[in-house]
């Protein structure tokens, strides 16, 4: 079951690409998609996930299409709208009210919208594939 971070830092090692960093503060690790660009510009990465570290329970901020969000929260009323990252994040709670099998699933899905949709063709063609 996801409830550490280490657990999450575990499921996100597990996607091509994946960099840990804190760009914002020392409780908020983000994980980060992407690499070197190929044409010699600096490296580009995008956020595809979030976790503050000293919350508890944890929650994981996740990338997510709005049409799929709106279905979920229906059905989970626990997954709560990150209202400042905008319509696309969601806050999964890692408190065991969530089927592990559907946390890990909209973690994979938020990396796969941030790869295809926020990552330059030229970056995302050098990641190893999954």
């Amino acid at each position: 079951m996801m409830r550490l971070v280490a657990d999450v830092r575990g499921a996100c090692a597990l996607l091509p690409g994946t960099r840990e960093t804190f760009p914002f503060d020392s409780r908020n690790l983000t994980f980060k998609v992407g690499g070197e660009d190929p044409d010699g510009g600096p490296p580009v990465w995008r956020m595809y996930a979030m976790v503050d570290i000293t919350e508890d329970p944890l929650r994981v901020l996740v990338k997510c299409e709005p049409e799929r969000s709106g279905l979920l929260r229906e059905a989970y009323p626990q997954i709560v709208p990150a209202l400042y990252f905008g319509g696309h994040w969601v806050f999964l709670p890692l408190d065991g009210t969530l089927p592990d099998s559907l946390t890990r699933e909209l973690l994979e899905h938020s990396y796969d919208l941030v790869v295809g949709r926020n990552l330059p063709r030229r970056v995302r063609e050098r990641l190893p594939t999954r």
